[in-house]
């Protein structure tokens, strides 16, 4: 995601290829609290967290034709509404910059007939989150049923993986 040489060869690769779905999947969770803010990490996950995702896309854009989809994978820490419990700043603060880039590239890649979708797994059982939640299958089954039913109508929506409409 950060490797701008090995994306555009990535690209190179592929041109003249079309892409159905475009799956942009990413995250570094580091855990820094107000008191242990380390600037160094929370670059680093901006870099991956948010601009990767946005690289590649821009990267591999001309592969997108009417009827694709764009898919974002976020998370619900990138949500200001629904933060309870703050911490984790880069991580956040990454997230939600993910989901204001889903809202953009919605509003520009409308007009060619790409819709984009930000969905959160849900708290999958990964060695991100010590293992603990939902299974990785359960939570693609539920990733694939929003990305099968995204319509163009729909997009730059927030999803949970359940179907659920998540607040910004």
């Amino acid at each position: 995601m950060t490797d701008q040489t090995a994306l555009e060869e990535v690209s190179r690769k592929l041109a003249g290829t079309g892409i159905d779905v475009l799956i942009n999947n990413a995250g570094i969770l580091r855990n820094e609290t107000f008191d242990r803010l380390d600037f160094d990490q929370i670059r680093e996950q901006f870099e991956v967290n948010a601009l990767g995702a946005l690289r590649v896309t821009s990267l591999l854009s001309r592969c997108l034709r009417k009827g694709s989809k764009i898919i974002l994978i976020t998370s619900r820490m990138g949500s200001i509404g629904d933060n309870g419990s703050g911490g984790y700043y880069g991580y956040r603060m990454t997230k939600a910059a993910l989901n204001m880039a889903g809202v953009n590239l919605a509003h520009d890649f409308r007009g060619k007939g790409v819709s984009v979708a930000i969905l959160h797994p849900g708290l999958v059982a990964t060695g991100m989150t010590g293992h603990h939640g939902i299974s990785t299958s359960e939570s693609a089954a539920g990733l694939i049923s929003r990305i099968d039913e995204l319509r163009l109508e729909d997009s730059g929506g927030f999803w949970h993986a359940n179907g659920e409409r998540l607040p910004w």
